[in-house]
Order: structure tokens, then sequence, then C-alpha cells
């Protein structure tokens, strides 16, 4: 199927929609994903953090209310927004939030109590690749360029990014074999409906699969 530059927008006819980034550094050492669910006005919206040797660092906002133009959110207490510059090829994306830093990133699918941090994202999403058919929307590779503002300084990272967009359906991602999370990259988050998600970092990039209510 061929996408066209109204595909990247909001499709008001729809009752869910789902955007979401990840990448990676080329050592697969340190990786971030974001991701924004859209269910009329109310709005399910989550970032990470994962990097060897560190306690995971988790964004969540489940239900949130806040919406503004396009895809910006004003929650009590935080902000995001996701802006497509060049359709089908390059979006920024940015937050100003409290998350957490989860010893056991597991924790993500329970309270999600950890330590509060301030953190900041800004993270520029870009590619040349046309996106391909999956279920319900398109997924492209790229790359991605990361700045994160942490309480101990700057982090930066590039390298692989990737991308989903789909609508009328959530985003659940269905990897059929996960690995073992051996060195402390794993990135799980749960979802208002109660299903929970794992997610670990991988040399070949973040796999990711449903495991259920």
């Amino acid at each position: 199927m061929l996408f066209a530059a109204a595909d990247e927008t909001r499709h008001a006819d729809v009752a869910v929609e789902a955007w979401w980034w990840w990448g990676w550094n080329v050592a697969a050492s340190a990786g971030v994903f974001v991701g924004f669910e859209l269910r009329g006005r109310r709005f399910d919206y989550w970032a990470g953090l994962v990097r060897r040797g560190h306690p995971f660092l988790y964004i969540e906002e489940l239900d949130g209310s806040g919406l503004r133009e396009g895809l910006e959110i004003k929650p009590a207490q935080m902000w995001a927004d996701h802006q497509c510059d060049v359709p089908l090829r390059q979006w920024s994306l940015g937050n100003e939030a409290h998350g957490v830093l989860l010893d056991d990133p597991t924790e993500a699918w329970r309270r999600a109590h950890g330590t509060p941090v301030p953190v900041t994202f800004d993270i520029e999403w870009g590619t040349n690749n046309d996106p391909t058919d999956i279920a319900h929307g398109y997924e492209q590779h790229g790359d991605i360029d990361v700045r994160i503002e942490l309480t101990e300084g700057v982090l930066e990272l590039v390298g692989p990014g990737h991308r989903v967009h789909v609508w009328g359906a959530p985003y659940l991602p269905q990897s059929l074999a996960m690995p073992v999370d051996t060195a402390g990259l794993r990135g799980p988050y749960r979802r208002a409906d109660g299903v929970n998600v794992d997610q670990v970092l991988t040399p070949e990039g973040w796999l990711g699969r449903t495991l259920g209510a």
C-alpha cells in the first residue's frame, strides 16, 4: 500500500490510534522508547530509557486528559509533544516530566514505585526508507538522535530507530521469541486496559511481546 502525508496525522473516524518510536545506540548498550495512544480526547503515554548498569527510567500517563492541538499533551505535572516535520521522513519528539527509576523493571506492571526523577527527552527521528505495511498501519526503520537531561547530566544517544503508526486498533507487539534479559536492558510497560507488555533491547534492536491482563 502507498501511504500519503495525511496518513501521518490523526484519523478522526477511528476509536483508537497509536504512534510508537524506538531507538538505541550502535552498541545496543542504551535505548529509548516513546509511545502515544489516542482514544478520542483520552490518551495513554509512555516513555522509557534503558542503560546497561543503570535502573530502568520509566514515564507513564494512563487514561490521561489534556490533549491539545495535534499530538501535544499537557496533563498535570508533565508535557509531551510529537511533531511530524516531514511526512513519512522526520519526526521531533519531546517531553518534560517526572519519571521513576526502577531497579526491578517489572515493577512497571504494578504500581511503578521507584525513585522519582525529573527528566526531559528531546528526540529527532528520521529516515530515507519508505513505510511498509503492517496490520492496521505501517512501520519504518531509520535513525534516531536523542538528548536526555537527567539529574546527573545530559545523555546523548545516536543510532538506529524504528517506528510504528496504527489506527483502528491499538499497537500490541507480538515477537514470537523474546531473549532473557541478562544485560539489564528490559523496558516493560503496562496499558490502561490491564494488558502488560514486555520489551528488551537486543543487538538487533527492541523486541516486545504482549503478556495479557
